[in-house]
C-alpha cells in the first residue's frame, strides 16, 4: 500500500484531498499525516483526517520530518511560490513529490528541483492531469505515425473571461512577484496551462517526451489592474521548426475553448476537453471521447502508484513540465506587459464582482487562430510585437542576471 502526506487541503488542495480520501476508502493508499493551517476553517476534513488515522500538522517541516523516510509521495498542492522550497523539503525527507502545475515560476528551480530529485534518487511528477489521458496517447501517436502527414503546425485559443474575484482569491494571483520570489502567474502559467504544456508534449520527437524547443516570441498585455498579464499571444519554434501558437484571455465577452488544432500535410487533429477527432491523409476519420472527472484523476494517482514501484513507468516529470516554464520564461523576457489604454477596456459588474472586457479581443483572437499570426502581426492597433528570445542553452530567469 501507499502512504503518503498531503500539504494543504483548501483551494486547489481540495482536489488532491478528495482524490486521497477516494483512494484511503479502496484501499489503495494509507495517509500518514496532513499540513492544514487553517484548521478552524477546515473543521470537517481535519475530523475526516483523523478518522482515517492522518496526523494534523500546522507545519509541512515538521510533518516532513516525523515521516521521514516513511511517506512514499509528497503531495503539494500550494501555490506557485511554494512549489520549489516544499518539493526540495520532501525530496530530502525521502519521499517522492506530486507537485501541482505549474513545476515552478523559473527554469532554474526546475533544474534545482531535477537536480535534488537526482540526488535523492526519487521522482517528482507534476499535475498536468491532461498528460495522463487516453486522448493524449492517441494522437501522439498518430503525429509521430505521421497519420495526418508531415507536422505543420500545432495551436491553442481559449477565451476564458475571469472576475475581480479570481485574482483576489489569494495573495499571488496575478503577481509577478512575491517578497522577492518570481510568480510569473498569467493564464498560460496557470488556468490554461494544461494546454500549452500539451502543445509541447504533442511537438516532442518521442512518445513520451516533449519537443525540445528554439525560440519563443510573445505579446503580453493586460486589462485588469494587475502586475502580471491575463491576455497574450506566444509563438513557440521547436529545433525541428514546428512553430507552436497559443491564444489567451481572461477579458474576453464569451468562454471559448481550450481549443486545440493539430495540422499535418494531409489531415489534422481536432482536440476539446470533451472530445478529439483525428482526420488522416488516407481519408478516414475517428473520433474519441476525452478522459475527464474524476476518471482522469484517478488515472492520474494510478501512474504515480506504479511509478514508486517501477521507476520506468510514465508520469508527467520535470523534464516534460519543464518545457513549459521554458514557454513561460521566455514569454516573460520577450515581451514587457502592456497596460492597455482605458479606452480599450470596459469594467462593469457581473456575478458580484467586476468583468474586465478588451474590445474586440473575442475577434482578434479567433482570427489569430485561424491565421496563425500573432496580434501585432494582424495589424491590431494596439498590439505591440516582442522580440525573439532563443531557449538553447537558457537556464536561468531573468537571463540578464544569469
Amino acid at each position: 500500500m501507499i502512504t503518503a502526506c498531503l500539504i494543504g487541503v483548501s483551494g486547489f488542495g481540495n482536489v488532491h484531498y478528495q482524490d486521497l480520501v477516494r483512494a484511503v476508502e479502496r484501499g489503495e493508499v494509507r495517509l500518514l499525516g496532513a499540513t492544514v493551517i487553517n484548521q478552524e476553517e477546515e473543521a470537517e476534513k481535519c475530523q475526516h483526517l483523523r478518522s482515517i488515522g492522518c496526523e494534523i500538522f500546522t507545519d509541512f517541516t515538521q510533518m516532513l520530518a516525523h515521516f521521514h523516510g516513511q511517506c512514499d509521495i509528497c503531495f503539494i498542492p500550494t501555490g506557485i511560490p511554494l512549489h520549489t522550497p516544499m518539493t526540495l523539503a520532501a525530496l530530502r525527507a525521502g519521499a517522492h513529490v506530486f507537485v501541482e502545475k505549474p513545476a515552478a515560476a523559473t527554469i532554474q528551480d526546475v533544474l534545482a528541483m531535477r537536480a535534488c530529485a537526482e540526488e535523492t534518487g526519487r521522482f517528482v511528477a507534476v499535475g498536468f492531469q491532461t498528460m495522463y489521458a487516453h486522448e493524449t496517447f492517441w494522437m501522439k501517436r498518430a503525429i509521430l505515425e505521421q497519420q495526418i502527414g508531415k507536422l505543420q503546425s500545432i495551436k491553442c485559443y481559449a477565451l476564458w473571461p475571469r472576475l475581480d474575484n479570481y485574482y483576489a482569491r489569494n495573495g499571488w494571483a496575478g503577481r509577478l512577484q512575491i517578497h522577492g520570489a518570481w510568480v510569473l502567474d498569467s493564464p498560460f502559467s496557470n488556468a490554461v496551462s494544461h494546454q500549452l504544456n500539451m502543445l509541447c508534449f504533442l511537438a516532442g520527437s518521442e512518445l513520451t517526451r516533449s519537443a525540445t524547443l528554439r525560440s519563443v516570441e510573445a505579446e503580453l498585455y493586460r486589462g485588469h489592474v494587475i502586475e502580471s498579464t491575463d491576455t497574450a499571444c506566444i509563438r513557440v519554434t521547436t529545433e525541428t521548426d514546428v512553430p507552436l501558437y497559443f491564444y489567451v484571455t481572461h477579458c474576453s465577452v464569451q468562454q471559448a475553448g481550450p481549443e486545440i488544432i493539430v495540422r499535418g500535410e494531409r489531415g489534422s487533429i481536432h482536440w476539446t476537453t470533451g472530445r478529439v477527432a483525428i482526420t488522416r491523409g488516407d481519408g478516414t476519420h475517428e473520433e474519441m471521447d476525452c478522459d475527464t472527472g474524476l476518471n482522469l484523476r484517478d488515472r492520474l494517482m494510478q501512474h504515480l502508484y506504479r511509478k514508486v514501484a517501477d521507476p520506468q513507468s510514465f508520469v508527467c516529470d520535470l523534464d516534460i513540465a519543464g518545457a513549459h516554464v521554458l514557454c513561460v520564461n521566455g514569454a516573460h523576457e520577450s515581451s514587457p506587459i502592456h497596460q492597455l489604454e482605458p479606452t480599450l477596456l470596459q469594467r462593469f459588474e457581473e456575478s458580484g464582482s467586476i468583468k474586465t472586457v478588451i474590445e474586440g479581443i473575442d475577434d482578434v483572437i479567433q482570427q489569430a487562430f485561424t491565421q496563425e499570426k500573432l496580434f501585432s502581426e494582424l495589424g491590431v492597433p494596439w498590439a505591440r510585437a516582442g522580440r525573439v528570445v532563443s531557449l538553447a542553452n537558457y537556464t536561468h530567469f531573468p537571463a540578464a542576471e544569469s
